[in-house]
């Protein structure tokens, strides 16, 4: 574990004008939106019970990192022993190359030099990154960085010791998801979490929203007896934990492989969860369960039965998430290790 140093300096604004939050939570360059980070540092600075441990799976340079800390560190409620644990693989997620031309807008708005950026990305383990991102800032006192891979393969689960160091930590009262990237990772996680997270607190899932996720509503429709959605802003969607959870119900209700699950499982998951959207207004959500029970389906080998739920879909209807069904339409889910699962391979 490795805590990133903090400066001495008081935290920046006692009172923090939208504006001005937006302005330094879009300096890292960031997969999620700037609506989800606004939305995830006014949780945490107001919503959140200020106590205990908050975990994030996935931060890459930490643009929901700051989102998180800075609004913990803004929580008038905060306790002297609340701390934020993010956990990541540190080396696999670009070449150098790719890692400089990530990190360019930081050097444009003058937060790296360039000599300083070019040092920084010179390999692609960006731990080192991250520290210099976020030292600075008074917020980064909070933070517990962890260089620990969630496991990807069902092999691995059972060994896995990701998450080991929580296991005596204080009570963990909020959950955020952006690094489960396979139903191997969200089982691992859920198994290991949702045991030691206190009854009322937040699971927030950064990717319930995008196409290709389709384990994460899968999970949150096999949990839930125990978990229940509250609210959303683009692709993340915050549920609420109503009673206690043990690693029984998670292997009972989400098994280890989508093979074990039943295509009705998946079937019903896409209809409670269209029929709730469409109750509650939420386009993005209708058009995620259509495509990630497509994703389900091509996954358990099911193509014809894919294929068809694609041909029905109301294209005009979803136009505004265009993007996504173009996605789909080239490759509607990948497998561990990020290997696309195209049709055509899939037939």
């Amino acid at each position: 574990m490795t805590t990133v140093a903090a400066s001495a300096t008081p935290p920046a604004f006692a009172v923090i004008s939208p504006q001005l939050r937006d302005a330094f939570l879009n300096q890292i360059p960031s997969e999620t939106s700037a609506g989800e980070r606004g939305y995830l540092f006014d949780f945490f600075q107001s919503r959140w019970d200020g106590v205990g441990t908050v975990v994030e799976l996935g931060p890459f340079l930490g643009g929901t990192s700051r989102a998180i800390a800075w609004g913990m560190a803004c929580n008038p409620r905060l306790s002297p022993t609340a701390a934020f644990h993010t956990f990541d693989r540190f080396d696999v997620y670009y070449s150098p190359e790719k890692l400089r031309e990530a990190v360019e807008p930081m050097v444009r708005c003058a937060l790296f030099t360039k000599a300083e950026a070019d040092d920084l990305c010179r390999e692609a383990n960006f731990e080192r990154l991250f520290h210099a991102i976020h030292a600075p800032h008074d917020y980064s006192r909070l933070i517990r960085l962890h260089n620990s891979a969630l496991p990807d393969l069902p092999a691995d689960i059972d060994g896995s010791t990701a998450l080991d160091c929580l296991a005596n930590a204080e009570p963990i009262t909020a959950v955020f998801v952006d690094g489960c990237k396979s139903w191997a990772s969200t089982h691992y996680a859920m198994k290991f979490l949702l045991p030691r997270l206190q009854v009322g607190a937040p699971v927030i899932f950064q990717d319930f929203g995008w196409y290709t996720c389709f384990w994460i509503s899968s999970v949150a429709h096999a949990l839930r007896d125990f978990i229940t959605p509250e609210s959303h802003v683009d692709s993340t969607y915050t549920f609420r934990l109503t009673r206690p959870v043990t690693e029984n119900d998670v292997t009972k209700n989400f098994a280890r492989t989508p093979a074990e699950m039943s295509p009705t499982f998946f079937a019903e998951a896409s209809e409670v969860l269209l029929k709730r959207s469409r109750r509650e207004g939420d386009l993005r959500a209708e058009l995620i369960a259509q495509l990630h029970y497509v994703a389900a389906l091509m996954t358990i080998g099911r193509r014809g039965a894919a294929a068809n739920v694609l041909k029905q879909l109301e294209v005009k209807r979803y136009a505004s998430f265009a993007n996504m069904i173009r996605g789909c339409i080239k490759s509607p889910t990948y497998l561990p290790g990020g290997k696309q699962l195209l049709w055509k391979e899939a037939a």
